[in-house]
């Protein structure tokens, strides 16, 4: 969605609901607005996770919140589920003057958040000119996160990649090292 203000109530959108393995549900949504500010007139983001519990109550947890200009492109992508339960991963993304792709990783157990930028992360990496999209797929029993890096046919084929979120180092992900798939369950039953 662009970062524009809706009015009184501003703008939103979210994710459609993804069910953990525990029974729990999530929802990233977004929200925009003009910020307010005397000294500038920029529109302001936030990024939320809304957590319902298998019993039914539910908690909101502010993931991250931007300011810059009105127009930008904002997305999120709820990837899923540790197999566990135990940790939620996604993406944050703004498209604009200050683009910016930020990997999520929420933790149900302390209420934790972990934002790892991606463009920083993968700023060695990268090929000029070359677009790509990252996506969490997975992790490994050490938990380190699997991401996957799409490109265009013309940039070179599609990689894995293994994050360490303790250092926010990555390395390509090699021949026959295991991790376990993203739960992620949603309300079409896929």
């Amino acid at each position: 969605m662009p970062c524009v203000d809706g009015g009184a109530n501003g703008a939103s959108a979210q994710t459609s609901p993804v069910h953990g393995p525990a029974g729990a549900t999530v929802v990233l949504r977004i929200s925009a607005a003009d910020d307010h500010s005397k000294n500038s007139h920029e529109c302001q983001a936030e990024y939320e996770l809304v957590i319902t519990a298998a019993g039914g109550s539910s908690a909101t947890t502010s993931l991250l919140i931007s300011d810059d200009d009105f127009g930008r492109k904002l997305a999120v992508r709820l990837d899923g589920f540790s197999q566990d339960g135990k940790r939620i991963l996604g993406i944050l993304s703004e498209r604009g003057k200050h683009s910016s792709t930020v990997l999520f990783e929420y933790d149900i157990t302390d209420g934790s958040v972990q934002l790892i930028d991606l463009n920083k992360t993968f700023a060695h990496i990268a090929i000029p000119k070359c677009s790509a999209a990252l996506e969490a797929i997975g992790t490994t029993e050490t938990d380190r996160i699997v991401l996957e890096q799409t490109s265009t046919p013309k940039c070179g084929t599609n990689t894995r990649w293994l994050l360490n979120p303790a250092t926010a180092k990555v390395e390509q992900l090699g021949r026959g090292t295991s991790f376990l798939s993203l739960f992620q369950q949603k309300d079409d039953g896929r």
